[in-house]
């Protein structure tokens, strides 16, 4: 069991972190430092909620949550945002730059905005903490820790790191240590001093890196992301999914759920597909998400035959995303850095068997042949083999799903208990500075 990681509901509630639960006794004004526009991966409502259920965790728990976060120029100054004040300070930079350009450029590009955002960020977030009188600050992401730190030392109060995963290897060589120096901005928002790091476990090993950036376990907490597990294990769809795509009842689907972009391989989906549709006419693949890459994968489609067999359904709103597990048979992740996604997690609650391929962590969450299936990095070409496999038996398929979710529930908190343990972090850092200034402590 890795170290601070609850891996069961039992071991969860033996384990420290249900301390973090207890809330403290006063009203607490938390201070949050943002660096994207949005919420949403992919539009409000869709995408990974983690963001959104950080922020939105707080008031549940009777605190006063203030986000500092960039705006467009025409975008409202302050906003009251599901129980959240949002304050923006305008501006045209976007201070998280994806571009297609020369790596060269794209590299220089982050380096310039970064240097803009510590420029406006850190004297916003200063006046902000003193109009409030902010009692914590909570630094959300690559850009948010580094302020969050800087605010709360010169204060005096305590500051939290919350990390949404770490995108590089944590492996030694010279490769891997050139790109942790081009990924500056991650290797510095964990490293930057915190009373506490909040780091989410999706299976890249961010708690090995963590440690060897000199994190302090006793401040490192390394969670998963939490399920909304009766949603995703009701037996009944609110929605026809297949109707509303168009997919005959007769066929069997396939499953992927993520942002279309490079780093999920989605090609090679659609390439094991087209040697699954090859040998079946019932076989339907249905692609969930959206992003820059969508335009190549739907030109890969038709070259290969089976445009007509690949549903894009785009962005799909949260609430709706349950009812496409549903109606699917087999889920497929191939992505080379880690396949422990939020719809992994999802799909496996769902009573979906997973075809993953053996990144990062990816052992850890799917044992091969029992929960799904795992393929070896240099065996892509056993996937199109071992989806007929499940799509033509059954049993077999139907018990993988319901091993699948039965290990998912022992392993993975619910939403509110994910949301519990985060918001109780903060609280438990505010309680701890406090009675250190007592000499309590």
């Amino acid at each position: 069991m890795k170290e601070n990681t609850p891996q069961t509901a039992r071991e969860r509630a033996d384990r420290p972190e249900t301390e973090l639960s207890a809330p403290v006794s006063r009203r607490l004004k938390v201070l949050a430092v943002y660096g994207w526009r949005e919420f949403w991966s992919m539009g409000e409502g869709s995408g990974a909620p983690s963001f959104f259920l950080s922020i939105t965790s707080f008031p549940r728990r009777g605190h006063e949550m203030h986000v500092l976060m960039p705006g467009a120029p025409d975008a409202p100054l302050t906003e009251d945002y599901h129980g959240v004040t949002l304050h923006r300070f305008p501006t045209t930079v976007d201070y998280m730059p994806e571009s297609d350009s020369s790596r060269l450029v794209r590299h220089f590009r982050r380096l310039v905005t970064y240097a803009q955002w510590f420029r406006r960020a850190l004297p916003e977030g200063r006046s902000l903490a003193e109009r409030l009188s902010a009692d914590v600050v909570f630094g959300m992401g690559e850009l948010g820790a580094p302020v969050a730190y800087r605010i709360a030392k010169e204060r005096g109060i305590p500051n939290v790191t919350r990390l949404f995963g770490i995108g590089m290897s944590p492996d030694g060589g010279l490769v891997n240590a050139l790109k942790r120096a081009l990924r500056y901005r991650e290797t510095r928002a964990l490293a930057t001093p915190a009373d506490y790091v909040i780091l989410c476990d999706d299976g890249s090993r961010g708690d090995v890196l963590a440690r060897r950036l000199g994190v302090d376990a006793s401040r490192l907490l390394f969670w998963p992301n939490g399920v909304d597990k009766a949603r995703h294990m009701s037996s009944e769809p609110s929605v026809d999914v297949r109707e509303q795509l168009g997919i005959p009842g007769t066929h069997r689907v396939l499953l992927s759920v993520s942002r279309l972009h490079p780093e999920k391989h989605i090609e090679r989906i659609i390439e094991a597909f087209s040697e699954v549709a090859a040998s079946r006419g019932d076989a339907t693949l249905v692609i969930v998400g959206s992003g820059t890459e969508r335009e190549s994968l739907e030109r890969l489609a038709s070259a290969h035959g089976v445009a007509g067999r690949v549903v894009f359904a785009g962005s799909v709103d949260r609430e709706l995303l349950p009812d496409f597990y549903k109606m699917a048979d087999v889920f497929v992740a191939l992505s080379d850095r880690t396949n422990v996604s939020n719809s992994l997690h999802e799909a496996m609650m769902s009573g979906l068997p997973a075809v993953v391929l053996d990144t990062g962590e990816t052992a850890s969450v799917v044992t091969d042949g029992d929960n799904g299936v795992l393929v070896g990095v240099g065996e892509l070409k056993r996937v199109p083999a071992e989806i007929a496999s499940l799509l033509e038996d059954d049993d077999r398929r139907l018990a993988m799903g319901a091993r699948a979710q039965r290990s998912a529930d022992e392993r993975l908190p619910t939403l509110e208990e994910r949301q519990s343990m985060e918001a109780g972090a903060v609280e438990r850092a505010v309680r701890e500075r406090e009675a250190r200034r007592s000499g309590a402590l």
